[in-house]
């Protein structure tokens, strides 16, 4: 049953740190944005 399979746990986890890093450039992004904002009006 419990079946190691080395390809599918690998592409589980580039797709897990893209996942974190897409969110996190987002959150960067607008806060990026958000400071832009703040300091030029």
């Amino acid at each position: 049953m419990n079946k190691i399979e080395p390809r599918g746990q690998r592409a589980r986890l580039w797709i897990s740190w893209l996942v974190v890093s897409l969110l996190l450039g987002y959150g960067v992004l607008q806060t990026l944005i958000t400071a832009a904002k703040l300091f030029t009006s």
